[in-house]
């Protein structure tokens, strides 16, 4: 069944409620009218004096007569203006109020074709001005989504074709019997499959990280412990011209959050460094505020160029050409980093300058168990 569209119904109902309103006036105040002629004639017809019946009768009947006609072609006369303008209102308002909406319909047809970049004017009345910019809204995050889709599915495919190629080129390469499927080759091969699937399992967790649904479990330890711990498995993998350093506050260092969580934020730190920094020293260093924790990681690596900081935190940095070279690394290990702070209700940071190092590191709410009035060494090793 079709329905009336807006323009009908409030032009129809504009209508209704004039006529009504009119006829409802007309009508009383006629009743009111004859009741009150009626009145002043038969007053006036006492003053007119006994033997002059028929007369007064015939008189006032006549007068009573034409006066209710006149009452009643006013009447009419009101419904026709009022019917008029009541049309020519109703038609403008119910204009103001469509145009607007009959615009929001094309828009979202058109966002629905694929255009994004398509925005409504904010026009009409306050609740279609609010339904313009509730639009507007979700077409930019629609927009912003879009944009972060292509660009992960970019990255994506950036990040994979390199291990991909190298795969491909080493089996053709076997298989032609041209390269010797020795230990050494097979070594590599397996590796460059562990590289894939360190990327497959890094994007997984950052698809949940950015969903909001990573499992946290908070329990209280002790953040220095945590921290010495991963800087002893990343002291494995340095230079043998590096030095890794942790420095903490004498006695624990008691937190509460999920441990796992906050481990693997700090190994993607200390990963971060270990990668960028060929000579030199790494520290990892936990101090104790009014307000939290903080936790940072210094390096005196290649550094960062000041209008990059921002975007470490994002998936694929390292995708940089000056960053990519050589660093192993799959590209979402500080994007994660950001995302488990986030949901503790911290912040991460970064300082740097180009070619003297880096600092990155996140600041954790809550108020430690212990006064951190100073800060000690607690290990230093060189790997």
């Amino acid at each position: 069944m079709k329905r009336a569209g807006l323009i009908r119904q409030v032009f129809i109902a504009s209508l209704a409620v004039a006529l009504a309103a009119v006829l409802a006036t007309g009508l009383i105040a006629r009743r009111a009218l004859e009741a009150a002629f009626a009145e002043y004639l038969t007053t006036l017809g006492r003053h007119m004096g006994p033997g002059s019946g028929m007369a007064r009768r015939f008189v006032v009947g006549t007068a009573e007569g034409a006066f209710l006609t006149g009452v009643d072609r006013g009447i009419v006369i009101s419904v026709l203006i009022a019917v008029l303008l009541a049309a020519v209102g109703a038609w403008l308002v119910a204009r103001r109020l469509v145009r607007p909406i009959r615009r929001l319909t094309a828009a979202s047809q058109t966002l629905a074709s694929g255009d994004l970049t398509h925005r409504v004017q904010r026009d009409g009345p306050a609740e279609v001005a609010e339904l313009a910019d509730a639009f507007n809204d979700m077409a930019a995050a629609l927009e912003n989504a879009e944009a972060l889709r292509r660009r992960l599915v970019t990255d994506v495919a950036h990040e994979l074709r390199n291990p991909i190629g190298a795969l491909r080129a080493q089996i053709e390469g076997i298989a032609e019997g041209v390269i010797p499927a020795d230990q050494a080759r097979i070594a590599s091969l397996v590796e460059d499959v562990a590289t894939l699937s360190r990327l497959v399992d890094d994007l997984q967790e950052l698809s949940i990280a950015e969903a909001g649904r990573l499992h946290y479990e908070p329990t209280r330890f002790d953040i220095c412990v945590t921290v010495a711990t991963e800087a002893e498995r990343a002291a494995a993998q340095v230079a043998a011209e590096v030095d890794i350093e942790i420095a903490c506050p004498d006695g624990p260092v008691s937190l509460e959050a999920d441990e796992f969580r906050i481990a693997q934020a700090v190994r993607n730190l200390l990963s971060n460094a270990v990668r960028h920094t060929a000579h030199g020293r790494i520290e990892a260093r936990v101090t104790c505020e009014g307000s939290g924790v903080r936790v940072a990681v210094t390096d005196t690596g290649e550094g960062i160029a000041e209008a990059d900081l921002p975007l470490i935190w994002e998936r694929f940095y390292r995708a940089d050409a000056s960053r990519a070279s050589g660093t192993g690394g799959t590209g979402v290990g500080l994007a994660i980093t950001r995302r488990i702070v986030e949901a503790h209700g911290g912040r991460v940071f970064a300082e740097s300058r180009q070619g003297e190092g880096s600092t990155v590191g996140f600041d954790l709410p809550g108020p430690c168990d212990r006064a951190c009035a100073s800060d000690r060494p607690s290990a230093s090793r060189t790997a």
